[in-house]
This record gives C-alpha cells, sequence and structure tokens, in this order.
C-alpha cells in the first residue's frame, strides 16, 4: 500500500503537471550536462595514476637559458639516468623513453609501418605497471634484439595473442626482433602509447655520455619511499655544477645569463601541466579542466537555482492546503516532512533521469571532445553516492523554505486571507533569477571570445600560406627507379619529376615543417660575440621558401648555381634581431658547431619574414634555414587551385616505380595546421553546448516563473482589464519586473565575463581583442529570449476573459 504522503506527493505531480514536469526537465538536463563534464574531467585527471608507484615516479626535465632565452625540454641527456642512480641514494630506479616515429618493418612482400614504437631500459616495468599477457617483458628486455608487443598489435601482426617466438624483420637493414613477450594495451589515461618496445640495448643513443646532449629522450626516476621530492628537486638544479667540472665557470662567469638546470616532475602532472619542448604526445590543459569545472558548477547552479524556484514558488499557492491540514490535525512534523519528502523525491526522480541520460548521450559527447569516455561499475561505485548526495542537497535546499516557512503559518490568518508568504520569498527569488541570467550571460561571452580567438588563429597572417600544399611522406627510404642518383635516389627524383608536371607550383624536400613535431635546437655564435644563441636550426632546399609561399625581406634564397651555399644560412627576422645584426645582416658569419661534421662558419645570405612554426600561444623563436635536405622525409609540393586530385593520382601512379612496399601516405598542410588547435576548437564546441543548455534552463525557470505571476495576478488582471487597460499594458506591467532582473544581471555579468575572457586570452602570444560586440550579442540574446519566455506568458493571462476571473467576487 502506499503512504499517506506519498499519495499526496502523486497528487500534487497530477493536479500541476505541467508545472512539475518543467521543473523536473530543468532538474534534469542540468544534472546531465554535469555528469557529463564530471565524466571528462575526473578522465583528465586521471592520468598515469594507473602506475602502482605514481606517487614516487617523477621525469626529468631540462632548462637552458642563453643569453636570457630560456627553452623548456621534456628531455634530459641520454647520460643522466646512470649518473643518477649511481649517485643519488633517493633514486631507486631510473629508466629511459627513446620514442622511434616510424619503423618500417617487412612482413611478406610488404613493408609496415609502425609508427608508435620506442627504445626502452630493461628497467621500464618496474617503474610503470603494465599488465603482462604472455612472457616476461622485463627479462626480455636484456635481449638487444627482442621485442615486446602490445596484444592489439600482435592480434595484428599474428593473429593471435600468443606470439612469443615470433619475428619481426625491420625493412632495409633485415635485423631481426623476436617477440618475447605480449602486453595489454597501454591505458588510454597514460600520456604515452606505444604498441612495440625494443630493448635499449640494441640503441647506440645509450653510448652518448654527453650530458649537454639534448635528444628527444625521456627519462624517468623511480624514488625509494619517503623521499623527499623538493629536497631531490633542489638537488637538480646543481647537478651540472656536480658532473660537468667546466660548467660552473661557464655558468658564473655569464652572471645568470647562462645556465643548464635539471628539475623534477610528477609523472600525474604531466598530462596537464607540462607544455614543453619534445612530449612524447600532445597532453592536455589545466586550464580547460578548471573552465569546465567552473561552467559544470554554473550549469549546476542555474538548474539548481531554477528548481528552487520553481519549487518555492509553487509552493506559496498551498498556504491553504496548511492551513486546512493543520485545522484537521496535522503536526508540523509531519507537514515538513511532506515538503521535504516531495522536493527530494522530485530531484532523485531527476537524478535518475539524467544517470540514464548521460549513458546514452556519451557517444556523441566523446565525439565532441575526442574521449573515450564509459560509465563502468566502477565509475558508478563513486558516481551513484555523488549523485545521491546532490539530488538530496538540491532537495532540501528547494524545500526547506515551504517546509519551515509556510508550516509555520497559524491556519485562522492563512484561512482568512491575512497571511501573505509569497512577498517574503519574492525577493529570494528575484535575486536567484540575477543569478541564474548572469551565469547565462557569463557563458555566452566566454564562448564568443572563444570563437573570436579561433577565428583570429585561422585567418592571421603566419608569415606562409598553408593553403594548396600537399605533404606526401615517409620518403627517406625510396630506392628509386634503375640509374637514379646514389643520394637519397628516390627523393631527388620524385621531386623533380613532381615538379615538371603541370598544376604544380614549386616542391620541396625538408623534415622541418610549420606544421610538424620535428625541430632540431642548436646554439650560434655571431663572429666577435662570446655570447651564443640557442636558435631552431632547419634543412630545406631551394625549394623550400617558395614551396611554403614565405617573404625574402633580404638578400636571396638557396641556389644550386652557387656551391658555396653549402655553408650558407637565411635568418628570420627574430634570429637576425637575436644575433645583433638586424641593420646590416648579409655576409655576416655565425658559428655552429656540430650540425655537419664540427663547427662550421656559415654566411647569411637572406632573411625572411617572421612565421608561426609553433602554436601561436607561443611568440616566434630565432629560426636558421641551412641547405640540407638529405633523406628528409617529406615532399611538400604546392598545388594550383582545383589540381589536387590529379597530382595525388599522378603521385600514386610513381609509387611502385620508387622501389618501396611503404604504403602511400599523405596530409594536406591545413589540416596540419588545424590539428593544432584540435583542443580549442574543442572547447569551443563544448561551451557553445553547456551556454546553450544554460540558457535553456534558465529560460525554462523563467517560463515557470512568469506563468506563476500571471496566475498569481489573474484577478488583478481582470481589474484592470474591465477598468479599461489594453492588453499592451498589461504584458509591460507583467514583463517589467523581469526585465529590471535581466538587467541587472546582464549588469553583474559584463566586468565578470570582460575580466574571465582577458585572462583566458593572455595564454595566447598573439591574440584578438575583445571589443564590445561580445558583450552586445550576449545581451541580446539573453534579452530576446527572457523577453519572448515572460511576454507569451503576459499574454496568455491578458487575453483572458475578465469575466471568467471575476465571476466569484
Amino acid at each position: 500500500m502506499q503512504s499517506p504522503g506519498l499519495k499526496l506527493a502523486l497528487r500534487q505531480f497530477q493536479k500541476n503537471r505541467s508545472f512539475s514536469l518543467l521543473n523536473l526537465l530543468g532538474l534534469t538536463l542540468g544534472l546531465t550536462t554535469f555528469l557529463l563534464i564530471v565524466l571528462y574531467v575526473t578522465d583528465e585527471l586521471s592520468y598515469d595514476h594507473y602506475n602502482i608507484n605514481s606517487g614516487r615516479i617523477v621525469r626529468i626535465h631540462t632548462d637552458i637559458c642563453l643569453n636570457g632565452q630560456v627553452t623548456s625540454f621534456a628531455d634530459a641527456s641520454p647520460a643522466i639516468a646512470a649518473q643518477l642512480t649511481q649517485s643519488y641514494p633517493e633514486v631507486e630506479k631510473a629508466v629511459r623513453i627513446l620514442p622511434e616515429e616510424d619503423h618500417l618493418f617487412r612482413k611478406d612482400k610488404e613493408d609496415i609501418l609502425e609508427k608508435r614504437l620506442a627504445f626502452v631500459d630493461p628497467g621500464f616495468f618496474q617503474v610503470f605497471t603494465i599488465t603482462t599477457i604472455e612472457g616476461d617483458p622485463t627479462a626480455a628486455l636484456l635481449d638487444p634484439h627482442s621485442a615486446i608487443l602490445t596484444s592489439s598489435t600482435a592480434k595484428r601482426w599474428f593473429n593471435t595473442t600468443h606470439a612469443i617466438g615470433r619475428t619481426l624483420i625491420r625493412a632495409g637493414d633485415t635485423i631481426a626482433y623476436t617477440v618475447k613477450a605480449v602486453i595489454a594495451d597501454m591505458p588510454a589515461q597514460s600520456h604515452f602509447h606505444y604498441d612495440i618496445l625494443l630493448s635499449m640495448l640494441g640503441n647506440g643513443m645509450r653510448k652518448n655520455h654527453n650530458f649537454y646532449a639534448i635528444y628527444r629522450m625521456s627519462t624517468y626516476v623511480l624514488l625509494k619511499p619517503g623521499a623527499d621530492k623538493t629536497v631531490f628537486d633542489a638537488k637538480l638544479s646543481k647537478f651540472m655544477r656536480r658532473f660537468a667540472p667546466e660548467y660552473a665557470a661557464m655558468e658564473d662567469d655569464n652572471h645568470g645569463s647562462y645556465y643548464v638546470h635539471l628539475s623534477a616532475m610528477p609523472v600525474t602532472d604531466i598530462h596537464l601541466h607540462s607544455n614543453r619542448s619534445d612530449e612524447l604526445e600532445p597532453g592536455g590543459s589545466i586550464q580547460y579542466v578548471r573552465i569546465f569545472s567552473a561552467v559544470a558548477v554554473l550549469v549546476l547552479l542555474i538548474a539548481g537555482i531554477n528548481f528552487m524556484n520553481l519549487a518555492t514558488a509553487r509552493s506559496v499557492s498551498r498556504a491553504r492546503e496548511i492551513g486546512v491540514r493543520k485545522v484537521l490535525g496535522s503536526a508540523r512534523r509531519a507537514l515538513i516532512a511532506q515538503f521535504l519528502g516531495e522536493s527530494v523525491g522530485m530531484t532523485l526522480a531527476a537524478a535518475i533521469l539524467a544517470l540514464i541520460l548521460t549513458i546514452l548521450l556519451l557517444p556523441r559527447f566523446n565525439e565532441l571532445t575526442g574521449k573515450q569516455l564509459s560509465v563502468t561499475v566502477a565509475t558508478l561505485r563513486w558516481l551513484l553516492p555523488a549523485l545521491t548526495a546532490i539530488a538530496a542537497i538540491v532537495g532540501l535546499g528547494s524545500g526547506i523554505w515551504p517546509a519551515f516557512f509556510l508550516s509555520g503559518f497559524r491556519p485562522v490568518e492563512v484561512l482568512k486571507g491575512k497571511a501573505s508568504p509569497g512577498g517574503k520569498a519574492g525577493g529570494f527569488r528575484n535575486a536567484l533569477v540575477v543569478v541564474q541570467f548572469t551565469i547565462s550571460v557569463f557563458l555566452i561571452v566566454g564562448t564568443l571570445v572563444v570563437f573570436r580567438q579561433l577565428n583570429y588563429i585561422r585567418n592571421k597572417d603566419l608569415g606562409f600560406d598553408r593553403s594548396q600544399v600537399l605533404i606526401v611522406k615517409n620518403l627517406d627510404v625510396l630506392a628509386g627507379p634503375p640509374g637514379a642518383p646514389a643520394v637519397a635516389p628516390g627523393l631527388g627524383y620524385l621531386k623533380n619529376e613532381v615538379r615538371s608536371w603541370p598544376g604544380v607550383t614549386d616542391a620541396t624536400i625538408t623534415s622541418f615543417l610549420p606544421t610538424g613535431q620535428r625541430r632540431w635546437h642548436n646554439w650560434g655564435v655571431r663572429k666577435g660575440d662570446p655570447n651564443a644563441l640557442q636558435t631552431e636550426l632547419w634543412e630545406v632546399d631551394e625549394g623550400y621558401i617558395p614551396t611554403m609561399d614565405m617573404r625574402l625581406l633580404l638578400g636571396r634564397n638557396f641556389s644550386r648555381q652557387y656551391p658555396t651555399d653549402s655553408t650558407a644560412i637565411i635568418l628570420n627576422e627574430t634570429a637576425a634581431r637575436r644575433f645583433g645584426i638586424a641593420d646590416d645582416p648579409l655576409g655576416k658569419t655565425i658559428r655552429y658547431d656540430g650540425y655537419w661534421h664540427g663547427p662550421i662558419n656559415s654566411t647569411v645570405i637572406g632573411v625572411i619574414k617572421d612565421f608561426n612554426f609553433n602554436s601561436i600561444r607561443s611568440a616566434v623563436t630565432p629560426l636558421v634555414l641551412i641547405d640540407r635536405p638529405d633523406y628528409a622525409p617529406d615532399l611538400a609540393v604546392r598545388i594550383q587551385p582545383g589540381q589536387i586530385p590529379q597530382i595525388l593520382k599522378n603521385i600514386k601512379a610513381q609509387w611502385p616505380a620508387l622501389g618501396t612496399h611503404r604504403p602511400f601516405e599523405y596530409s594536406f598542410m591545413d589540416e596540419d595546421f588545424d590539428a593544432i588547435y584540435r583542443a580549442e576548437q574543442r572547447m569551443g564546441r563544448v561551451v557553445t553546448v553547456l551556454s546553450t543548455l544554460a540558457i535553456l534552463i534558465a529560460c525554462l525557470g523563467l517560463f515557470g516563473l512568469s506563468a506563476h505571476a500571471a496566475e498569481q495576478r489573474t484577478k488583478e488582471i481582470g481589474i484592470r482589464k474591465v477598468l479599461g487597460a489594453d492588453t499592451k499594458g498589461i504584458v509591460a506591467l507583467l514583463s517589467k519586473d523581469f526585465a529590471r532582473l535581466i538587467a541587472i544581471a546582464i549588469g553583474i555579468a559584463v566586468p565578470l565575463s570582460w575580466l574571465a575572457s582577458w585572462r583566458w586570452l593572455q595564454d595566447f602570444a598573439y591574440r584578438t581583442t575583445i571589443g564590445p560586440r561580445p558583450f552586445i550579442v550576449a545581451a541580446s540574446i539573453v534579452v530576446i529570449l527572457a523577453l519572448l519566455t515572460t511576454i507569451f506568458q503576459s499574454l496568455k493571462a491578458a487575453v483572458i476573459n475578465p469575466a471568467h476571473t471575476l465571476r466569484s467576487e
């Protein structure tokens, strides 16, 4: 049998069905939005916590300062790991990861390109926790010619996870690697992912003992239990002074303008807090996590306020019910329990619906965010209690006013109409409406500023033209047709062929692209200046500048007509300025150490306009181009509009003649550029959806409140119409209070949203201006939607025949 309280609650729901459904819908949408963002944020914060010893693992970083210019690397010299193990008692184990971007293996007559491969030290599995499916991975890494496969890679190669004893043959030199272990696929919440692991003992990099050498090699340290990370970090900053005897004098002589400092970052901080050069994979952003967390709270706050407003507004109409029930003997405790029970029951129902809706929407949300989120049993263990607690808090918050305030009325006063509960709650409800729409305006402005910045990025003059450029990849091992030159034969042959085709403007062979990931840092010294300058050093050819459509400001391009160009360089504007030769750079000598066969004195033959080759979050840094494209992996081709399909077809037709079984791979530079800002684009889309939901929820609340206000004033409206008031005047009367609240909300939201937008834009070295437009658009959207909502309800009330509303008077 149903309890009396439940019967009353169901009766109230049936009596005010549309109102109750409206309230339930708003809260369900708010909780669903909140849950989706909570799953996203939880996923972002859980990176690398899968390691059993995650609290003791740190990565060693290197910061190099030259002439006040600091470059921060996610790397450390190959020699540092062994030195840390020998000389630092708090270090239990130190291991290195050397990623190999492209590794070609031969399977039957086909070459298979493995892109997620790395060389690791034998202690790798003593630091990182990855499930073993078959074999002993630690023992396997003691063999320089062993391979460890993930389960999906083993299935892809051998159609089974039982792959021990199988071999992988490296194409080109026919080195065989024997599979000695199979491991589970690396967790999604890891800052690196590899399909094949090879032993560092088989890589020549292990023999490098130079503490100054910086390669794309990550070094991880497992600290002993109880080790103080702060003390260890302080010791690392003095590493070079301790183990490189000549370093201390160099640092002291330069008075802080030159240093090489090591530091340690907890592995669990890497994904969200590290933005260094040479990251193993693109990371997340703690800024976006904070933004999404704030938005989730704001949307939940709007939904909660909405629910409380509607609940308290509707409870006013139940004052006579309370009076009757108290006359019939109901205790105040029972009335309090009834109100709180109805409110909490409604929020719990909304929570259940929100959980179901969250599960249904997760696939679409994953497409929006690029995640692989799911609701598992482990997720439900913490999600259900948290959701129940939130529902209970919102339910109690919305039910507490009617429960304690209305239940305290004297029944005689209520039944005589002397008690007026609505007025005492009106001020509180108005304040909540202001908060709702302040948040809505704030979110709309934020969305508009994000899209304004993204549009600025897409349309900014980057110093090169990324449109109509085809990138053909992985050409460095092409054999070329019979009779081709011995040095990079396939490369030169294909480039010359492509340049001769109709529809091709120019082509270039290079390892370095403005939208690529490969970077090479080196140090140059201007003749007569003892101070070195750290620059990017890119190997290109004579076709690079015209293919990228870059602007040559001074001098000339590289040319095969000048044999001396083998030691010539071209600077960007920033490099010329930082070398102190911006006024007269041509003919100046810059010495670089070790990028060929030792120190080389290079002559400046040209200066190009600065172009952005990193994210525009960072300012353009010094860049030097050298004429040395041998064995570069990429061919960039500038193609005339409308000719891309034909050129692609022609290159594919040439591919078999180049003597390779490697699959044909290509991309377009504009797509590669867009990928750099994918996180910002996703954030823009997510914030847009959230802002839309926030406005929808707020308008649902306003719809209900305006309906309630019109209902409460039906007799007043009838009297005004009898006395000659027209529909226009009545609509204005009912709308003006809400219009005033919206105006207050806009006045509060504008400075807050400007401050938040300004702070977000400071993270970009190149950024748009905010301007008044986002605020005007946001205010207009909110005003129009709010007025349409209230005017609709006002019109409904204004057109009612006064004879019906005043019949009993």
